[in-house]
């Protein structure tokens, strides 16, 4: 009688845990999707969890790019600052780091790499001395087109794994939650 109890109490726990996984969109089983593994157990209600999502969403793309960039030893926030710099030559490194979301801080260590590395150099801003202005050394300059092409491509490869069209609008709704949320990441 107790083991026919303890069956019928496990089978109801089971439908019920079954039926909560179903309410909230997650899959009894791992799912698998074209170029990324299942996970080893279900996320259960993870799944639909905005932020999580987003969080696995970003690991892949970083996981992408730097596949895409092996051969440059670049991480994308010193792409980002190559990228901004051959737009914005002369860019103060205070608006640079805003435009990041990266702190004053934190971002110093990106732009001694890239000094280190010859690719970008500061400058004494002659109206404020105690600010610097950023610029793109030659040899930064050709990395930066050089590197470009490439973030064309891997851009490609994202927009591909969209509907058509998707690409423009996912966009814009993750700039509403940035905005909605105040832009302040400090990532890398």
């Amino acid at each position: 009688m107790r083991n026919e109890r303890q069956e019928r109490a496990g089978r109801s726990r089971a439908r019920r845990t079954a039926e909560q996984a179903r309410s909230v969109g997650a899959a009894a089983a791992p799912r698998e999707s074209a170029g990324a593994e299942a996970p080893a157990a279900p996320l259960g209600h993870l799944d639909n969890v905005l932020g999580y999502v987003l969080r696995r969403a970003q690991v892949a793309v970083f996981n992408d790019f730097r596949r895409t960039f092996a051969g440059y030893d670049l991480r994308p926030t010193q792409y980002a600052v190559l990228s901004i710099l051959a737009e914005h030559p002369g860019m103060r490194q205070g608006d640079v780091s805003a435009a990041l979301g990266i702190k004053r801080t934190n971002f110093v260590a990106v732009l001694d790499e890239l000094e280190r590395r010859g690719l970008a150099r500061r400058k004494a801003v002659a109206a404020d001395r105690r600010s610097r202005a950023l610029h793109l050394t030659p040899e930064g300059e050709k990395l930066a087109a050089e590197v470009r092409r490439l973030q064309d491509e891997h851009e490609v490869r994202l927009a591909a794994l969209l509907p058509e069209g998707e690409r423009d609008r996912l966009i814009d709704l993750l700039r509403q939650l940035t905005q909605g949320i105040g832009a302040s990441a400090d990532e890398d």
